[in-house]
């Protein structure tokens, strides 16, 4: 079979390996068919945080079942994958945070992922999807729940909500987006880019500011009940707190890749607004996997959420090395979708 490994920090090829072979109760061959690009991948090519060479990476993606030791699984069943493989002996397991716990490894990040024709994966790593739901849908799947676990972390739908600010319109964000406005709220997008915001306008946003327009922003202060930070970007810290209504909430979905200082005025308005601040950290509840995984598969089987507008680019396995400078360069704006082996539509 065919593999895409990186070898070495910035560098990758094909590999001819080994098709696995199934060693273990509940172990199920499947056959790869799609593969996203996280966002976190990209330090992992890039910037020496591969946890071992060569690694096969992604963790976002779907495929069809070719053998099986599972009773829940047969030939011909479609499924995405579930990357975290928790300790679940850790006291932190015990409680549901199998995010949290100590020891856990994770598929395509501590042990090798999606960009490969085969890989064997547990029964418990494993969702299974319906029939009305196609493979490249289903590798969304994940990106889906991190949102929904953010969601359920900060309670969202247990408070009065009038207004929520959502902060950068990457493809986590506009996956938050989709899901806000399925649900009724009236959201307010904010970015950078006038390309993402116009497509957060046609998938549903009420409103949009770019927040280098800084009177458009500086008029979004003090207005939203909820603030959703996505991004990660530097920027997005200094503003979070400013558009916050008193008594607001703020959930961080996105995590930073350089320090952050922020002025003690703006840090101080969590205690002069009185604001709740929430971290999310993967997507993840009790029972395994948790409820996010089922809710992401349902929000697709209503045609709530579009993944096409997502795409920026759409590539083989064998092609993705003549993107990769343009990658490595962040020339490519959205989701880098890759065909591995493919399913209904090829």
């Amino acid at each position: 079979m065919k593999a895409l490994a990186l070898v070495e920090n910035n560098k990758i090829e094909i590999q001819e390996r080994e098709i696995p072979t199934l060693e273990n109760p509940g172990d199920v061959l499947v056959k790869v068919a799609y593969t996203g690009i996280c966002g976190s991948d990209y330090v992992r090519f890039f910037e020496n945080q591969a946890k071992y060479y060569p690694i096969i990476l992604t963790h976002e993606f779907s495929g069809v079942v070719v053998k099986s030791n599972s009773s829940h699984y047969i030939k011909g069943d479609k499924v995405a994958v579930i990357p975290l493989k928790p300790n679940f002996d850790d006291d932190q397991s015990q409680k549901g945070n199998y995010s949290l716990s100590e020891n856990y490894s994770f598929i395509g990040s501590r042990e090798d992922g999606g960009l490969q024709e085969f890989i064997v994966i547990n029964e418990q790593n494993l969702v299974k999807i319906p029939e009305n739901i196609d493979l490249r849908t289903a590798a969304f799947i994940e990106p889906l729940t991190v949102n929904l676990h953010g969601f359920r972390v900060a309670q969202l739908k247990e408070l009065t909500i009038k207004k929520i600010a959502l902060i950068g319109m990457g493809t986590i964000g506009l996956l938050a987006l989709q899901i806000l406005v399925h649900y009724g709220y009236d959201v307010t997008c904010f970015d950078i880019s006038k390309e993402k915001l116009e497509l957060s306008k046609k998938l549903g946003a009420t409103r949009t500011v770019n927040t280098k327009i800084i009177s458009d922003l500086e008029n979004s202060y003090n207005q939203f009940d909820f603030v959703v930070e996505t991004s990660g970007a530097n920027q997005s810290y200094y503003i979070v707190n400013k558009l916050a209504a008193k008594k607001g909430h703020i959930l961080y979905i996105g995590t930073p890749h350089k320090d952050l200082q922020i002025d003690f005025q703006t840090f101080e308005l969590i205690n002069r607004k009185e604001l709740t601040a929430r971290g999310s950290w993967m997507n993840y509840s009790a029972p395994w996997p948790g409820e996010e995984w089922q809710e992401a598969i349902e929000l697709f089987k209503k045609g709530a959420i579009s993944i096409d507008p997502l795409i920026a680019s759409d590539i083989s396995m064998s092609d993705f090395r003549t993107i990769f400078d343009d990658y490595r360069e962040r020339k490519i704006d959205g989701k880098i979708f890759i065909t591995v082996c493919g399913g209904e539509h090829d």
